[in-house]
């Protein structure tokens, strides 16, 4: 068992809250497979995941309202913000919901509606929606493939320490390269 899978059995309910809020999408695969595997309630489950999801994007959202200004004046807000308003003039509100598919740019998605002052009303409908449909998409693949998901968590403990040990190489690699361009 993982430890992922162990933490979401001891802590129950919560651990879904607070695996939706600040990780989520394998927080709600291995929801959807753990209710296959009747540990938890499934629309329970399902609706804990829904709000540990609209509190995460929430903070997001407000730590994007309250810090902004702050962050436009670093180097790094300066280069990023041009790229983010380009996409956010491509599809508007909908990257709220676009945002929440691509690995890693759902916390920019919503800190960037937080900076662009979107009502906050607005911002929790909208995302209240998307949460759902969220967690029905994700908690409903790991229901589907929970047996598929067990093998496959099976087949990375056997794999895991070579995982480790490539990606402390990787990150060495990138670390050596980075101050080597410095």
């Amino acid at each position: 068992m993982g430890e992922l899978e162990i933490f979401l059995r001891t802590y129950g309910l919560w651990a879904v809250f607070f695996g939706a809020a600040f990780e989520g999408d394998l927080t709600l695969l291995l929801t959807g497979m753990l209710i296959h595997l009747d540990v938890w309630p499934g629309f329970k489950a399902l609706a804990v995941g829904a709000l540990g999801g609209l509190s995460g994007d929430l903070f997001y959202f407000c730590l994007g309202h309250g810090t902004a200004r702050r962050w436009l004046t670093t180097r790094h807000g300066q280069r990023v913000l041009p790229h983010i308003e380009q996409e956010a003039k491509r599809y508007g509100i909908r990257s709220l919901f676009i945002g929440r598919y691509i690995y890693g740019a759902r916390v920019a998605t919503m800190f960037f509606w937080g900076m662009r002052r979107l009502p906050y009303r607005k911002f929790l409908i909208l995302d209240a929606i998307n949460c759902w449909i969220w967690v029905f998409i994700f908690g409903g693949l790991g229901y589907l493939f929970s047996n598929t998901l067990e093998a496959f968590i099976g087949e990375m403990r056997r794999i895991e320490f070579w995982l480790l040990i490539g990606s402390m190489v990787f990150f060495v690699l990138l670390a050596v390269r980075h101050f080597w361009a410095e």
